[in-house]
């Protein structure tokens, strides 16, 4: 058995021997052949072209159109960096670069300073900005110049506090032909127009009698010089004519040269030497306001009447012109030929009594006085005395002394004693009081948030710095200073340039788009010069908007 096992195992061998040998004569059979799988060898990876850096950045610091702006790139980021023009933003724009990044990555701006054609100014008040409207441009507003249908616009204004936008390129500005020059088109369709009202006489120097007129634009043009055409309706004669470039005066007591320019929807008053002329004389003035200097561009004339009447004397006999300071109070006189303030400080803020002045004897020293307003804080106070007062004076050199009653005629000795000062003094601290007043539409801009001022001190105020914290999220969204921030209620900077003591003003500062609910602090500090310097006070408010 044991050998037939191994006889079948050497037939097995045997047979598979056989059928693995190649037989002569036959051609070979191959072996299958494959393709093996293609090797990949990645390609040597190829560097990211680098991204130029964003050549764009704002300065901190913000300035108003006469400060520093053409230095404050250079200073703020370094030699390399210049104040950007329009064309650089062109440029910008025609390479391809989007403008909405270009907006959220110098922090959703609104408006910023730039130059044009490597100018800063448009006009001799004017600096060239760029403001963001997203293709929606408001009314009115002057556009030099636009990328992107009225994306963002190059316009001109004044009386703004701003960031400088900045480019980093140490090569100027390029100049880009203008087919007809940017200042032909440099003021509004619309003609100019302003109110004009006699305001009274007073004295400049040694001229007496200076005729002052109140003069209020009422159009958005900038005025910039004046023509007076004043006649002696009695006599049929021209008595004044003449024209100045510097003629706008902030206030009444204030004497020609004054400013250069009347700013849209401002009130300031201008004054013509009429030298002696006669009680009850008659008068027409005809005064003409020009957009440009030496009563060129547009001009629109006013004409008023108004007499050198009766009970007014000349100045000679009428010494008490002018400003008078309290020795022993913070009271201040102010006498014109025609009317007498009184302005003292009374149950802590500042009163003042406006009297007309009906008759003078300058030979006993009295005066016929009937009181005209009074006020208590700004605020027309219910005077219920009769109206009728006297008032008798006694001058020696620059000390006067003065009493007022109501019969004829009281003893001067036992009232207060003033002297003569160059102009209106301060009758107190300066003091205001801050009342928020609601959220309105600036231009484009829908959420201004305005702020009710009312100047209680006893000084006038003549810039703002507003400062608006976010609470809700713990951030800063405003900061700014406006030397012409006081405006009417609803109204948008810039406003008028000062606030005297007892007026109401209000201001107002862009919170951009701020969240329903989002709860804010506003801070003003008002101050009694320009630039936020002189006195100055801070006050807060806190207030939400509701949306």
């Amino acid at each position: 058995m044991k050998e037939r096992s191994i006889l079948l195992v050497v037939f097995v061998l045997v047979l598979v021997t056989l059928a693995c040998t190649q037989m002569a004569g036959d051609d070979p059979t191959p072996y299958p052949t494959y393709t093996p799988y293609p090797t990949y060898t990645p390609a040597p990876e190829a560097d990211e072209p680098e991204q130029p850096p964003f050549p764009y950045a704002l300065t901190m610091q913000t300035f108003n159109e006469s400060g520093a702006v053409e230095e404050a790139c250079p200073i703020a980021l370094g030699p390399d960096w210049r104040t950007a023009d329009w064309n650089d933003l062109a440029t910008y724009v025609e390479a391809g670069n989007d403008l909405p990044t270009f907006v959220a990555e110098l922090g959703d701006f609104d408006q910023l300073w730039v130059t044009f054609n490597g100018e800063s100014w448009y006009s001799e008040q004017r600096r060239f900005f760029i403001e963001v409207h997203e293709q929606n441009l408001p009314d009115g507003w002057m556009s030099h110049a636009d990328v992107d249908d009225h994306f963002i616009d190059l316009g001109s204004w004044y009386g703004m506090e701003l960031s400088v936008l900045c480019f980093q390129s140490d090569e100027s500005p390029v100049i880009v032909e203008q087919e007809a020059p940017l200042a032909e088109n440099k003021t509004p369709e619309a003609p100019p127009t302003f109110t004009l009202r006699f305001v009274g006489f007073q004295p400049c120097g040694e001229w007496l009698n200076y005729a002052v007129f109140e003069v209020e634009s009422t159009s958005i043009w900038i005025l910039q010089s004046v023509n007076f055409q004043i006649s002696d309706v009695n006599n049929d004669s021209l008595v004044y004519g003449g024209s100045n470039d510097r003629p706008f005066i902030k206030e009444v007591g204030g004497c020609p040269p004054g400013d250069t320019i009347l700013p849209p929807y401002n009130k300031r008053f201008v004054a013509a030497n009429l030298q002696s002329p006669d009680p009850n004389t008659e008068f027409e003035a005809t005064i003409t306001l020009c957009t440009e200097e030496g009563l060129a561009g547009e001009c629109v004339a006013e004409t008023t009447s108004f007499v050198f009447g009766e009970g007014q004397t000349s100045n000679d006999d009428f010494p008490l012109v002018g400003f008078w300071e309290s020795q022993s109070t913070d009271a201040v006189l102010e006498f014109s030929p025609t009317e007498f303030v009184q302005r003292f400080t009374f149950g802590g803020s500042l009163r003042e009594i406006y009297y007309e002045i009906l008759a003078v004897d300058p030979a006993a020293g009295t005066m016929d006085l009937r009181i005209d307003q009074v006020l208590q804080n700004g605020l027309v106070d219910n005077y219920n005395e009769p109206p009728e007062k006297y008032l008798a004076y006694e001058l020696t050199g620059n000390t006067l002394k003065i009493f007022i009653g109501p019969n004829p005629y009281p003893n001067a000795a036992a009232g207060q004693t003033y002297v003569q000062s160059a102009g209106a003094l301060p009758t107190g601290p300066a003091d205001f009081e801050l009342e928020f007043a609601g959220f309105h539409p600036c231009g484009n801009w829908p959420n201004y948030a305005s702020f009710k001022v009312v100047n209680s001190g006893g000084q006038t105020f003549e810039s703002k710095r507003t400062v608006i914290k976010d609470i809700t999220n713990d951030a800063n969204v405003y900061s700014g200073n406006n030397d012409r921030p006081f405006e009417v209620e609803g109204g948008c900077p810039p406003g008028d340039s000062t606030l005297e003591p007892g007026s109401t003003a209000y201001v107002a500062s862009n919170v951009k788009e701020p969240a329903p609910g989002t709860e804010f602090e506003g801070v003003i500090t008002l101050c009694t010069e320009e630039g936020v310097d002189g006195e100055c006070v801070t006050q807060k408010v806190y207030f939400t908007f509701d949306g």
